[in-house]
């Protein structure tokens, strides 16, 4: 799923593309959320330095982001890997973000009205998720 705002003169603000990836989350589930994080970034740009994903908690989901600003239309990547907080699941989601500015609010809207279903069916809860903005999640440096 691609969602896209467009400006009226045509120009992009952002892109969310959410998908979903494959991954046995019983043993070592951070190390594998971390990795599709950073694997998530690099399949959108070249990195010139490494890249270290951070924790994160969304409603109903723990897992990783990474960020980068890079050069073009939409220079902000934000790329978050995560799966529902209870263990034994088979896959994960990654959520790519590419963004004109730091802080799309539609993006952190969207983000925040993510349900997560638990293996059960049952929507997921993250008591340590906040209501803080989840962008931006990088400064304005640029690579």
């Amino acid at each position: 799923m691609v969602d896209v705002q467009v400006r009226q003169d045509g120009g992009v603000v952002g892109e969310l593309e959410v998908s979903l990836f494959a991954a046995a989350l019983v043993i070592d589930r951070d190390g594998i959320l971390a990795e599709q994080a950073v694997e998530g970034l690099r399949r959108l740009t070249t990195l010139t330095r490494a890249v270290v994903a951070s924790p994160v908690a969304l409603p109903g989901a723990n897992g990783f982001r990474t960020a980068v600003v890079n050069s073009g239309p939409l220079p902000y990547l934000y790329v978050f890997a995560i799966a529902p907080s209870d263990l034994g699941v088979d896959g994960g989601v990654l959520i790519t973000i590419r963004a004109a500015g730091p802080d799309w609010a539609p993006a952190d809207h969207m983000l925040r009205s993510l349900r997560v279903l638990t293996r059960n069916g049952r929507v997921a809860t993250n008591c340590d998720a906040d209501d803080a903005p989840i962008l931006p999640v990088i400064g304005p440096t640029r690579d």
